[in-house]
């Protein structure tokens, strides 16, 4: 709900091998795994990151869809559930500019 009411723009990952392939103007179709509803999107922009921490310092809590007072620390903790930090040094992150098609 949040990119299609364009209210999140950059989907954080990863800089992995399947992100790197991405390019602008590529197609990227989120699934909402509780509902199955598909939502289909256009790469905007991808900018590189080491952190996590450079990334949220980049860009509004609101830009990666979380909550208007979540704090950078609060955003790398929520990342690390995800990610290990070693992961993150290893392979960098991925900012994934989207708008809705």
């Amino acid at each position: 709900m949040l990119i299609e009411n364009k209210l999140k723009t950059i989907e954080v990952r990863l800089n992995d091998a399947k992100r790197r392939r991405l390019t602008v103007g590529d197609t990227i179709v989120f699934t909402d795994l509780r509902t199955h509803r598909q939502l289909t999107t256009q790469v905007t922009s991808l900018d590189q990151f080491t952190t996590f921490q450079a990334l949220f310092n980049r860009y509004s809590s609101l830009q990666v869809g979380s909550g208007p007072q979540a704090s950078v620390a609060q955003m790398v903790h929520d990342m690390h559930t995800l990610y290990s930090p070693a992961q993150e040094r290893r392979l960098g992150v991925l900012a994934i500019g989207i708008a809705p098609r």
